[in-house]
Protein backbone atom coordinates (compact mmCIF):
# COMPACT_ATOMS: atom_id res chain seq x y z
CA UNK A 1 0.00 0.00 0.00
CA UNK A 2 3.14 2.28 0.83
CA UNK A 3 4.46 1.76 -2.63
CA UNK A 4 0.94 2.78 -4.50
CA UNK A 5 0.70 5.58 -2.32
CA UNK A 6 3.80 6.72 -2.75
CA UNK A 7 3.62 6.64 -6.77
CA UNK A 8 0.25 8.21 -6.69
CA UNK A 9 2.33 11.39 -5.01
CA UNK A 10 5.50 11.24 -7.40
CA UNK A 11 2.80 11.10 -10.27
CA UNK A 12 0.64 13.86 -8.91
CA UNK A 13 3.82 16.24 -8.47
CA UNK A 14 5.08 15.32 -12.07
CA UNK A 15 1.47 16.51 -13.46
CA UNK A 16 1.87 20.16 -12.12
CA UNK A 17 5.52 20.23 -14.02
CA UNK A 18 5.95 22.37 -16.94
CA UNK A 19 8.60 23.61 -19.14
CA UNK A 20 9.95 26.77 -18.78
CA UNK A 21 12.16 28.71 -21.49
CA UNK A 22 14.71 31.23 -20.61
CA UNK A 23 14.29 34.86 -21.58
CA UNK A 24 17.80 35.65 -21.89
CA UNK A 25 16.97 39.50 -22.31
CA UNK A 26 16.70 39.25 -18.27
CA UNK A 27 19.03 36.09 -17.25
CA UNK A 28 22.84 36.07 -16.60
CA UNK A 29 25.35 33.55 -16.37
CA UNK A 30 28.21 35.54 -14.30
CA UNK A 31 31.68 34.94 -13.03
CA UNK A 32 34.09 35.95 -10.28
CA UNK A 33 37.59 35.21 -9.51
CA UNK A 34 40.51 36.66 -7.09
CA UNK A 35 43.65 37.74 -9.16
CA UNK A 36 46.66 38.35 -7.34
CA UNK A 37 44.80 37.12 -3.80
CA UNK A 38 43.13 40.70 -3.25
CA UNK A 39 41.42 42.04 -6.47
CA UNK A 40 38.06 39.85 -7.36
CA UNK A 41 37.79 40.24 -10.89
CA UNK A 42 34.16 39.78 -12.94
CA UNK A 43 32.98 38.13 -16.11
CA UNK A 44 30.02 36.58 -17.94
CA UNK A 45 29.40 34.41 -20.71
CA UNK A 46 26.70 36.21 -23.02
CA UNK A 47 25.18 32.92 -24.95
CA UNK A 48 24.07 30.09 -22.97
CA UNK A 49 21.01 28.18 -23.13
CA UNK A 50 19.10 25.36 -21.70
CA UNK A 51 16.18 23.65 -20.89
CA UNK A 52 14.31 23.57 -17.30
CA UNK A 53 10.95 21.93 -15.58
CA UNK A 54 9.69 23.13 -12.66
CA UNK A 55 6.37 22.82 -10.60
CA UNK A 56 5.59 25.99 -9.97
CA UNK A 57 3.34 24.88 -7.34
CA UNK A 58 5.71 23.07 -4.98
CA UNK A 59 8.84 24.99 -6.31
CA UNK A 60 10.45 21.93 -7.57
CA UNK A 61 13.05 21.43 -10.13
CA UNK A 62 12.05 18.02 -11.84
CA UNK A 63 14.99 18.42 -14.57
CA UNK A 64 17.47 21.51 -15.93
CA UNK A 65 20.22 20.95 -18.41
CA UNK A 66 22.30 23.74 -20.25
CA UNK A 67 25.40 24.99 -21.96
CA UNK A 68 27.28 27.83 -22.10
CA UNK A 69 29.22 28.89 -25.60
CA UNK A 70 32.63 29.61 -24.24
CA UNK A 71 33.49 31.97 -27.26
CA UNK A 72 31.23 34.46 -25.35
CA UNK A 73 32.94 34.95 -22.34
CA UNK A 74 32.92 39.11 -21.61
CA UNK A 75 35.63 40.38 -19.02
CA UNK A 76 35.56 44.19 -19.83
CA UNK A 77 38.77 43.10 -21.85
CA UNK A 78 39.26 41.89 -25.22
CA UNK A 79 43.22 40.61 -24.90
CA UNK A 80 42.42 38.99 -21.30
CA UNK A 81 39.40 36.98 -23.08
CA UNK A 82 41.46 36.37 -26.34
CA UNK A 83 43.66 34.69 -23.48
CA UNK A 84 41.03 33.15 -21.76
CA UNK A 85 40.02 31.06 -25.00
CA UNK A 86 43.54 29.77 -25.52
CA UNK A 87 44.68 26.25 -24.74
CA UNK A 88 46.29 26.95 -21.76
CA UNK A 89 42.79 28.06 -20.06
CA UNK A 90 39.08 26.96 -21.90
CA UNK A 91 41.21 25.75 -25.24
CA UNK A 92 37.39 26.90 -27.70
CA UNK A 93 39.01 25.86 -30.36
CA UNK A 94 38.40 21.80 -29.03
CA UNK A 95 35.98 23.05 -26.40
CA UNK A 96 33.84 25.13 -27.70
CA UNK A 97 30.95 24.34 -25.05
CA UNK A 98 30.40 23.78 -20.92
CA UNK A 99 27.23 21.61 -19.86
CA UNK A 100 25.15 21.28 -17.36
CA UNK A 101 23.22 18.49 -16.69
CA UNK A 102 21.11 17.96 -13.21
CA UNK A 103 20.82 15.00 -11.29
CA UNK A 104 19.20 15.77 -8.41
CA UNK A 105 17.69 18.75 -6.69
CA UNK A 106 16.88 18.64 -3.01
CA UNK A 107 16.29 21.03 -0.09
CA UNK A 108 17.58 24.32 -2.53
CA UNK A 109 20.66 22.43 -4.12
CA UNK A 110 20.97 21.38 -7.40
CA UNK A 111 23.57 18.43 -8.20
CA UNK A 112 24.71 17.88 -11.39
CA UNK A 113 27.54 17.06 -13.95
CA UNK A 114 29.11 20.19 -14.86
CA UNK A 115 31.68 20.01 -18.16
CA UNK A 116 34.41 22.27 -19.17
CA UNK A 117 37.38 21.23 -21.27
CA UNK A 118 35.79 17.79 -21.61
CA UNK A 119 35.98 17.48 -18.02
CA UNK A 120 33.38 16.31 -15.80
CA UNK A 121 32.98 17.12 -12.27
CA UNK A 122 29.76 16.79 -10.21
CA UNK A 123 28.77 19.59 -8.54
CA UNK A 124 26.16 21.14 -5.56
CA UNK A 125 24.95 24.18 -6.00
CA UNK A 126 22.40 26.54 -4.03
CA UNK A 127 19.17 27.35 -5.55
CA UNK A 128 16.63 30.18 -5.19
CA UNK A 129 13.47 30.02 -6.80
CA UNK A 130 11.16 32.74 -6.43
CA UNK A 131 7.27 33.03 -8.10
CA UNK A 132 5.86 32.01 -9.86
CA UNK A 133 4.35 35.53 -10.64
CA UNK A 134 2.38 37.04 -13.87
CA UNK A 135 4.64 39.48 -15.61
CA UNK A 136 2.52 42.46 -15.55
CA UNK A 137 3.45 43.72 -19.40
CA UNK A 138 3.01 40.52 -21.33
CA UNK A 139 0.87 38.98 -18.55
CA UNK A 140 2.74 35.17 -19.08
CA UNK A 141 3.88 33.38 -15.99
CA UNK A 142 7.76 33.47 -15.21
CA UNK A 143 9.79 32.26 -12.52
CA UNK A 144 13.33 33.66 -11.26
CA UNK A 145 15.91 31.48 -10.22
CA UNK A 146 18.96 32.24 -8.37
CA UNK A 147 21.72 29.91 -8.41
CA UNK A 148 24.97 30.14 -7.06
CA UNK A 149 27.77 27.87 -6.75
CA UNK A 150 31.82 27.35 -6.66
CA UNK A 151 34.07 25.46 -8.71
CA UNK A 152 37.72 24.25 -8.53
CA UNK A 153 39.35 25.65 -12.18
CA UNK A 154 42.21 23.33 -11.34
CA UNK A 155 39.75 20.27 -11.67
CA UNK A 156 38.75 21.57 -14.75
CA UNK A 157 42.56 21.76 -16.11
CA UNK A 158 42.18 25.42 -16.50
CA UNK A 159 44.72 28.04 -16.56
CA UNK A 160 47.42 25.32 -14.79
CA UNK A 161 50.24 27.25 -15.30
CA UNK A 162 49.37 29.98 -12.56
CA UNK A 163 48.95 29.76 -9.21
CA UNK A 164 46.69 29.95 -6.57
CA UNK A 165 48.49 33.50 -5.72
CA UNK A 166 47.92 34.63 -8.46
CA UNK A 167 44.74 33.50 -10.16
CA UNK A 168 42.30 32.17 -7.14
CA UNK A 169 41.92 28.43 -7.88
CA UNK A 170 38.07 29.09 -6.86
CA UNK A 171 35.74 30.45 -9.32
CA UNK A 172 32.29 31.41 -7.86
CA UNK A 173 29.31 31.42 -10.47
CA UNK A 174 26.57 33.07 -10.29
CA UNK A 175 23.27 32.44 -12.40
CA UNK A 176 20.53 34.75 -12.76
CA UNK A 177 17.26 32.99 -14.88
CA UNK A 178 13.98 34.32 -15.70
CA UNK A 179 12.42 31.38 -17.18
CA UNK A 180 8.54 31.63 -19.05
CA UNK A 181 6.30 28.54 -18.94
CA UNK A 182 5.57 27.16 -22.59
Amino acid sequence: MKKLFYLFMVGAALSFAKPYNIDKSHSSVDFEIKHLSLTKVKGSFANFEGKIDIDPKTKIINSFAGNLDIASIDTKDQKRDNHLKASDFFDVAKFPKAEFKMTKFENGKIYGSLTFRGITKQVVWDAQINGPAINPMNKQEFIALEIEGKVNRKDFEIGLGFANVVLSDEVKFSIQLEVYAQ
